[in-house]
């Protein structure tokens, strides 16, 4: 899951939305780093697909004096949730975490830490065909939580929103292949004069934010050149 944070576009070369963790990982541009060393780092290939879903994260809390209503309460209102996001085609809820926490809240009154609180960590995701808008997708979602009743004392207080891309990796073969092209042109056009060799294609599938609704898709890969002059006429030593 992608996190969706204000965007920043940088420059013409680079644009499009982008998280703090997408900035702080950008992409190098293309750039000669070091003529002695004869190797060349550029921009990745990338690849435009649509998220196959929006995801809300959310929190359920309650720190109830007694650890049977308080937990029974949670769970309740958990299914309650469930129950109304299985009624919308398109909508899914997972369960991330949850922590139905031991005690009444008199034993831990006077002990380090506070009183028990018992949460459960849950994300819907909802499907985003091409029509749909990812503003009215989290709004249906924050709809049907704000329109379900929570037991008793359970709270819920709203998390991060999401693009969601199943399985990134599936687009590998893909991306390579679109390296593989560039790789070729680049052979063309340097001639027999340097040998070009690919680094880095085995790393995972990489992710941002590139639009509404759009993933950009890349491996994090560099070409290293060798002038096959310099490598046979090595230049004498002083």
């Amino acid at each position: 899951m992608i996190e969706l944070s204000p965007f920043t576009v940088s420059n013409d070369a680079d644009a499009g939305y982008k998280t703090a963790s997408a900035l702080a990982g950008s992409r190098m541009s293309s750039q000669i780093i070091d003529p002695h060393t004869n190797s060349f780092f550029g921009a990745p290939i990338t690849i435009i697909r649509r998220a196959d879903a929006v995801a809300v994260q959310f929190v359920l809390s309650h720190a109830g004096d007694k650890q049977d209503i308080r937990n029974k309460e949670l769970y309740s209102s958990v299914e309650a949730i469930e129950q109304e996001i299985r009624k919308v085609p398109g909508l899914r809820v997972e369960q991330r975490e949850v922590k139905f926490a031991g005690g009444d809240k008199k034993v831990f009154s006077s002990m380090r830490g506070g009183s028990p609180v018992s949460f459960a960590s849950l994300v819907i995701f909802a499907d985003l065909p091409l029509e749909v808008r990812v503003v009215d997708r989290v709004k249906q979602i924050r709809d049907i939580l704000s329109a379900t009743k929570l037991v008793g004392q359970t709270k819920a207080a709203d998390g991060s929103v999401g693009l969601y891309v199943k399985n990134p990796d599936q687009y590998r073969r893909e991306i390579l292949q679109k390296v593989v092209d560039d790789f070729e042109i680049l052979k063309k056009a340097f001639g027999a004069d340097f040998e070009i060799m690919p680094n880095g294609l085995n790393q995972k599938v990489r992710s941002r934010v590139s639009g509404e609704g759009e993933v950009e898709l890349w491996i994090d890969y560099s070409f290293t050149f060798y002038s096959i002059r310099a490598l046979t006429h090595p230049p004498s030593k002083l």
